[in-house]
């Protein structure tokens, strides 16, 4: 039913093409092609879904000189996307929404040319393809408006990208991923990468009778050869249909072959190997990667404001994608607001204005904002701050409502943003403020879906599958694993009243908030600080985009851990320890730890 029910929509979406275009003035459409954007493996792409591109990943596309043609889009729900034609100044309408649909209709240039389309916003994270008009000339580069690179750099890139447009003619080479470029798939053959060398003892050894007499006629005989120089089939699982093509010359052209030769004379050491080493290849082995420290230190909150007459608090946010570390060995490419998980806290007085700057680094990949839960007013400032990679954007917004309030990052898909780090808190305290404690501290819960199983060793990006099925590999107090017990953890004395302004980014999971040897003396539930306090709590919810304030006096010394009492995602690293210095206690806490508690 899904299939039928596709195959009709598109069907109606192609009715209304061909109806619209042949109104048109400039020709008849002689060719449509409908793209969807869709996530493979962490990266966006876009995914032919009709005719000979039907399923292809950023497919390439063709054309005749002079030819006029149609290319619809459609949004499948993750984020704002378009199609772009930069050398041509060809640029659809943005679509944000799930189901929404754009289109363009142009006459292709009247010569030989390779053009690029791709995503304005997402084209770093794979979004991009190539229309091929004519017969295109062998090296020949994608035509666009900025200045051409090297030659040999030119000739680098339109050769991947015919790369992927012969692999995806080839029909079963599902088997191997190309190193360095999103959705294009590989062939499983002998290690290229000192070809030439090879090339020359197999000759001069007398064990190769071809005629080749260079590095790349041998390496073109093994494509239009492939029982002797690549394995004819799949291991099993990794190929659609268990076999390779018999002669992939018969699939291939001249201009494709040569673009092949190019691009393999290019690839490091072992990007291909035999059938034997499949299995390597498929689950490469774990190498440890070091990142950046993106943990907020707990103590890193400003002190209380006090009265004053209403007044104007800048607020200065930026958007850093950055690869950090996630738990030993391993780093996730983290999208924050100033480097680190959470977000600064900011702190205002009820009646003040908050002046909210939002840049978004030159570096990010992504359109980012703030949604400030503080804010009255539509998305709570995120219809005034979608800002793209170097842009910079402003609002202000008066804090009307005291309370302790979530802001995080609300451009589409949302829940990818806030998954990634993008989330903080704001303190909008009543008038008088809060009562006198000796120590503040600033934690937040939040969960990472990553590509890899929990524990696996090296980069690990975002997986929305995982994401939408709100099955997260880690769970962690600001920001990754050990933030809060090995590198920064909470820290106070005997007799010392403490407060813990926590809240929850989520994106799915409400928290289960509990000290584990610790009685809550007050909590302001859900974060009302106009309501009174409950008292002698043990444990309370807080909901994902919610925050509580919980207050107790240390009279024990000690490590207490911090925990989601959900206590299996104390095993996905979701564990923080405030550790106390002082006398004991014994009238209170009195007895001989006994191994193995892990307290």
């Amino acid at each position: 039913m899904k299939v039928l029910a596709r195959s009709i929509i598109i069907g109606l979406f192609l009715g209304v093409l061909l109806a619209a275009c042949a109104s048109q003035p400039g020709g008849v459409v002689n060719t449509e092609y409908v793209l969807t954007t869709a996530m493979r493996d962490g990266y966006f792409v876009y995914l032919g879904v009709d005719g000979d591109i039907n399923g292809l990943v950023n497919p390439a596309l063709h054309a005749k000189p002079g030819e006029r043609i149609t290319m619809m889009l459609i949004n499948s729900g993750e984020g704002a996307h378009d199609i772009v034609f930069p050398a041509i100044n060809i640029h659809s309408d943005t679509i944000n929404k799930k189901g929404e649909t754009t289109s363009i209709t142009f006459t292709v240039p009247d010569k030989d040319v390779a053009l690029e389309y791709h995503d304005s916003t997402h084209e770093k994270l794979g979004m991009k393809g190539i229309l091929l008009v004519g017969a295109v000339p062998k090296g020949a580069a994608a035509e666009s408006p900025a200045e051409q690179p090297a030659a040999e750099q030119t000739a680098g890139l339109y050769d991947k990208e015919l790369t992927i447009q012969a692999i995806q003619k080839g029909g079963c080479v599902t088997c191997h991923t190309i190193p360095g470029i999103p959705g294009a798939i590989g062939m499983i053959g002998p290690d290229l990468s000192d070809i030439g060398k090879v090339a020359g003892e197999r000759i001069e050894k007398g064990e190769y009778t071809g005629s080749a007499k260079t590095a790349e006629e041998y390496i073109t005989e093994s494509i239009q050869s492939p029982d002797a120089f690549i394995s004819p089939t799949c291991p099993t699982g990794l190929c659609a249909k268990g076999v390779m093509p018999a002669n992939l010359s018969k699939t291939l052209t001249g201009n494709e072959i040569s673009a092949i030769v190019q691009y393999l004379k290019g690839l490091p050491e072992n990007a291909f190997t035999d059938s034997s080493e499949a299995s390597t290849t498929a689950n490469p082995p774990q190498v440890p990667a070091t990142g950046a420290d993106v943990v907020r230190d707990p103590t890193d909150l400003p002190a209380p404001v006090g009265n004053h007459q209403p007044t104007t608090v800048r607020i200065d946010l930026e958007a850093v994608e950055v690869e950090g570390q996630l738990t030993d060995d391993t780093t996730f490419t983290y999208w924050t607001f100033n480097n680190q998980v959470p977000g600064p806290f900011f702190r205002v007085r009820i009646g003040d204005t908050i002046e909210v700057h939002m840049k978004n680094n030159t570096s990010s990949t992504m359109n980012h904002s703030v949604d400030f839960h503080a804010v009255t007013g539509p998305g709570g400032g995120a219809v005034m701050t979608q800002t793209a990679p170097s842009g910079e954007s402003m609002f202000t917004a008066k804090a009307l409502n005291p309370g302790l309030f979530v802001y995080h990052c609300a451009t589409p898909m949302v829940a990818q943003h806030i998954a990634n780090g993008m989330y903080g808190l704001i303190l909008v305290e009543p008038e008088g403020g809060l009562p006198a404690v000796d120590r503040e501290f600033y934690v937040m819960q939040g969960e990472v879906y990553t590509t890899g199983k929990m524990g696996e060793l090296g980069k690990q990006t975002s997986d929305v599958e995982k994401l939408l099925n709100e099955d997260p590999e880690y769970l962690v107090f600001n920001g990754a694993v050990g933030g809060l017990t090995a590198q920064k953890p909470l820290k106070a004395n005997v007799g010392e009243t403490v407060r813990i302004f926590f809240g929850v980014g989520g994106p799915n999971f409400t928290s289960s908030f509990h000290v584990i040897g610790e009685i809550f003396d007050r909590v302001y539930n859900l974060a009302s600080l106009t309501t009174p306090p409950m008292t002698n709590v043990q444990t309370t919810l807080v909901p994902p985009g919610g925050a509580t304030v919980v207050e107790f006096k240390l009279e024990v010394p000690g490590r207490y851990i911090l925990v989601d009492h959900a206590l299996s995602r104390l095993q996905r690293g979701l564990a923080g320890y405030l550790l106390v210095e002082g006398p004991d206690a014994p009238d209170i806490f009195n007895g001989t730890p006994s191994p193995g508690s892990g307290h």
